[in-house]
């Protein structure tokens, strides 16, 4: 449907005559591709743009343009397909590298299509507090994972060890915040908090913000 049976069929349609298979078959991979430009357009117009609105615009223009040759009187002949031909030793083990090249790059496909992580991430941020609390920070995790995930957290404050919390559990879509006292100081104070995957220790994300000073100086 995708790269030959919509574009033989709009072929058969319009009347294009072609004079042997190879120029048909040619002929209707660039007539698939045509069809697949104009189903982006009008699919994306449709806001359809998914496997489904896919599958019926190709259905569509195949059925359309079956209905519309066989309606018509002068739709030109199929041109006669070759006679069987000898394949050659070299030939066939060119024929199989190339499907194995293929099925190959296929799977690659797949899997890295499993893994692709576009809009699978975590949020993480370091603010004053929230309720506007002098001497505290908040941290704060938020997940679009697609499961469950623990995460290690340490913050510092002018690179100094302030608190470290450790196996902190988020759920998919779930929010997860924590006030963190700071000492009171009469100058501004630079906070940091690091993200770890615990699986792995290995730094996920890394926030920052500055504390000023009236600030530490309200306490």
């Amino acid at each position: 449907m995708v790269f030959l049976v919509s574009g033989h069929a709009v072929l058969r349609a319009i009347g294009v005559r072609t004079t042997s298979a190879l120029q048909h078959v040619v002929y209707a991979v660039g007539a698939n591709l045509a069809v697949g430009i104009a189903g982006g357009f009008a699919l994306n117009a449709a806001d359809f743009l998914t496997p489904l609105g896919w599958a019926i615009w190709f259905w569509a223009v195949t059925v359309a343009a079956a209905l519309v040759a066989a309606i018509r009187r002068d739709t030109p002949d199929l041109p006669a397909w070759p006679a069987r031909a000898r394949v050659r030793l070299w030939q066939g083990t060119v024929l199989m590298l190339a499907v194995f090249v293929a099925t190959g790059a296929y799977a690659l496909a797949v899997r890295d299509e499993a893994a692709h992580r576009e809009f699978k991430y975590t949020e993480f941020w370091l603010l004053p507090s929230a309720r506007g609390e002098p001497g505290r920070i908040t941290v704060g995790i938020r997940s679009a994972e697609t499961q469950a995930q623990r995460f290690d957290v340490e913050i510092t404050l002018d690179e100094q060890p302030l608190a470290v919390l450790r196996s902190v559990a988020v759920a998919p879509g779930g929010t997860w915040t924590r006030d963190i006292p700071v000492p009171a100081l009469a100058t501004p104070q630079r906070a940091e908090a690091r993200l770890y995957r615990p699986e792995d220790n290995r730094l996920y994300r890394s926030v920052s913000t500055l504390l000023p000073r009236s600030l530490n100086e309200a306490r």
